[in-house]
């Protein structure tokens, strides 16, 4: 995750230079020449492509697409916050314009105004600080996507691959009679997508087609299916899944509910020990 939000920051940094090069007073103070116009243009269209690429990837690599945008919308704030700091004490500064004499009393003036320049450059910093802490604090908080954690799954059932993710990695959910229930995520390859009519769920193996399980809804590329665990559970308990491809052909695989949800297993082993 941090990875994502690093690159973002660089993406949004890089972005707002290349705009900058490409405007002509930006870029003398930048580089100390003027590019030709067709090189400026090209800064732009290569700063907006940054941007968006900034925003492509917090989309792509985030929870949702509303906190992807929230969070790029953060980080170009912040990208942008830090150029204008950055460009005071940019190596390359235009030559200072010598001044003609002033009088002492203007001279005294200035030498009182050093402190409150000063005092306000490490306002801007204390406040350039505080907020990218205040990013980092709430971006430490934003939960990686279930089937892009580590503790994902990833297999092969018939000729398609597969990753398969218990949704929240905490212990089952209790709904009306105190019926336990899990969630999954299930996302198969891209191609694969098109070749597969329906996919089941269920704890312990079906004994038939008709009881293979809670079916995953979406119907293209990510799937999300809650199904009913059984009192019995234990950390031997399999849970299957079977897919059906438009060709009829009919694949299984299993994995034991210790490796799938261990949350939940012991939230069932204290449940038996409480009774």
């Amino acid at each position: 995750m941090s990875v994502v939000h690093l690159a973002m920051l660089a993406l949004s940094f890089l972005g707002f230079v290349a705009l900058a090069v490409g405007m002509e007073r930006h870029a003398k103070h930048l580089l100390r020449i003027v590019p030709a116009p067709h090189w400026r243009l090209v800064a732009r269209i290569g700063g907006w492509a940054l941007l968006a690429g900034a925003l492509a990837l917090g989309i792509a690599g985030l929870v949702t697409a509303g906190v992807g945008i929230a969070i790029w919308t953060g980080w170009i704030g912040l990208a942008a916050v830090a150029l204008v700091f950055a460009l005071p004490k940019w190596p390359w500064q235009p030559p200072v314009k010598a001044s003609a004499d002033r009088s002492p009393r203007k001279k005294t003036a200035l030498v009182v105004e050093e402190p409150i320049r000063q005092s306000r450059r490490w306002i801007g910093w204390l406040l350039l600080a505080s907020t990218a802490g205040a990013f980092v604090v709430a971006f430490a908080q934003v939960e990686t996507k279930p089937l892009q954690r580590e503790d994902a799954i990833h297999g092969q059932v018939g000729p398609w691959t597969f990753t398969f993710a218990e949704t929240d990695r905490d212990g089952p959910e209790l709904v009306d009679m105190d019926v336990p229930m899990k969630a999954y995520r299930l996302r198969f390859c891209e191609s694969c997508d098109n070749q597969i009519l329906r996919v089941t769920l269920k704890v312990n193996r079906p004994r038939a087609m008709r009881a293979s399980g809670v079916a995953f809804d979406g119907g293209r590329w990510e799937r999300s299916a809650q199904i009913q665990l059984p009192s019995d559970l234990t950390a031997r308990s399999e849970l299957w899944m079977t897919v059906v491809g438009k060709d009829g052909a009919v694949h299984q695989t299993s994995w034991p509910m210790a490796a799938v949800s261990p949350a939940t297993v012991t939230w069932f082993a204290n449940q038996e020990r409480t009774k």
